[in-house]
């Protein structure tokens, strides 16, 4: 390794601290690098390390990296047509939208807006759900995550993102309770619960008055929480309540949709349709920003009379929308759907024997490759993996955090996954192309340093 290499490495990262405004809170512990290449499932940093990414950068590359029809896709509309006003029409922007809704997780989806990212086709689905109820109130999960604006950070629940010092949110914006069977707020057990988290949904709706709501917007897995993938009757139960109180149903896709969890689209799972989906990440796989948000044929024809008062710069961009058309196919063409089923059960197969092993698993939830693991300082109690006393900027060390410390043993070795270190949950998201062979390098490493943090955090605890 080349001493100039570590030197560059370097003063690129101090010049991005001295001029990027950095994202989200400081990171005192973080260990940051430069990436300059990748190619499928791993990428490369300035000094030439390799690393295996499960979580595909940001959830978002479904497709891997350096995916060539992707990249000579964008590159013939560049050639052809780098940019066109959303007052015109572009061939790529029009072949998509049609493709969307030719392949929808149902028959009753119209048309589509195209925005830059998932924010933005999560503010335009609330847009809509609002002019088309006329109704001001939404109701979303607790501890979910559906952009960083202010409304779609009012529609979040996230305790992180809506406690920050001088931050006005929208208060016409309701919680419930996600499906968190493992650690139920209602201290029930599935299936003997009767779905009260779903139940208190009517409750919620009803207390507010059905008439002032507009809909519920939700991730079908909802990721924030610790990847709570739903008991199979939670969605169809919710969709009947919604459909009862004249209640529109819209589904944040961005993180689920586009094979992840071995289908095309979640809704797939439970044989239901909402009337809004919004999608980004996959939708391009990250190679250009997109984001989409489609709506049934009612929503379609309401907007058609009445118009729809949004607009980007930059909606339809012809060459996102060729990347993200040349991507809609090589899922297609490829399987990729099936491809993300079969490893994602050879995921959950591997890491239920972990769990045996390793004896601080204390829950895995996955769907295909959208999977999450909630460590546990003690598997009968399901003590939480963080001491209780542990302050907020010990949780952010690594050396008082064992998800943490996981997480950057785990960079250090070479393997890249997801932890959300105020939870014990590891979240892996790879990309939907993903070998078994793959998954296997990533989960040998993850064990091992599991086995690791047992003896240095001194784990479990009896």
């Amino acid at each position: 390794m080349s001493e100039s290499k570590i030197e560059k490495e370097q003063k690129l990262i101090l010049d991005a601290k001295k001029y990027m405004v950095q994202r989200w809170e400081p990171r005192p512990y973080h260990k940051p690098l430069v990436m300059v290449k990748g190619d499928g499932a791993y990428f490369w940093d300035m000094k030439g390390k390799r690393y295996l990414d499960l979580v595909a950068q940001l959830f978002n590359v479904h497709a891997g990296l350096n995916n060539r029809e992707i990249i000579e896709a964008a590159k013939k509309q560049l050639d052809d047509l780098a940019y066109a006003s959303p007052n015109y029409y572009t061939e790529p922007t029009i072949q998509l939208a049609k493709r969307l809704v030719e392949i929808a997780p149902g028959k009753n989806y119209g048309k589509v807006f195209f925005g830059n990212s998932g924010t933005e086709a999560n503010e335009a689905a609330i847009k809509m759900a609002q002019m088309f109820r006329q109704a001001p109130k939404l109701i979303g999960f607790w501890d979910a995550y559906h952009g960083s604006t202010l409304a779609s950070v009012s529609i979040g629940g996230a305790a992180r993102n809506r406690t920050i010092p001088g931050l006005t949110l929208f208060e016409e914006y309701k919680h419930v309770p996600s499906p968190y069977c493992y650690r139920c707020v209602f201290k029930q057990t599935y299936p003997e619960c009767d779905l009260a988290c779903a139940e208190f949904i009517r409750y919620t709706i009803e207390k507010e008055g059905a008439k002032t709501v507009a809909a519920f917007l939700a991730e079908p897995i909802c990721s924030w929480a610790g990847q709570i993938v739903p008991p199979k009757e939670y969605w169809p139960r919710v969709r009947k309540i919604l459909d009862e109180k004249e209640v529109l149903l819209i589904f944040d896709e961005v993180m689920t949709g586009f094979c992840q969890t071995g289908k095309m689209f979640a809704p797939e799972h439970w044989n239901i349709e909402p009337d809004i989906e919004t999608f980004a990440k996959g939708i391009s796989s990250g190679y250009i920003p997109l984001g989409a948000t489609l709506v049934n044929n009612k929503l379609a024809d309401y907007f058609d009379e009445k118009g729809f008062a949004h607009s980007f710069t930059y909606s339809g961009h012809s060459a996102a929308c060729a990347a993200g058309l040349a991507c809609v196919e090589y899922y297609i063409k490829n399987n990729l759907a099936d491809n993300a089923a079969k490893v994602g059960k050879y995921v959950l197969d591997e890491l239920e024997g972990m769990q045996e092993r390793t004896q601080i698993i204390g829950d895995i939830r996955s769907l295909g490759l959208f999977i999450g693991m909630e460590l546990v300082a003690n598997t009968e109690t399901k003590e939480m993996i963080l001491a209780k006393d542990l302050d907020k900027e010990k949780k952010k060390d690594p050396e008082s955090n064992p998800v943490l410390w996981i997480n950057e043993k785990m960079k250090e070795k070479g393997v890249i996954i997801g932890a959300s270190p105020g939870t014990g949950i590891i979240r892996m998201m790879p990309m939907v192309a993903i070998t078994k062979e793959q998954m296997g390098e990533g989960l040998k490493v993850l064990e091992e340093t599991i086995e690791e943090a047992k003896k240095k955090f001194n784990l479990p605890k009896k």
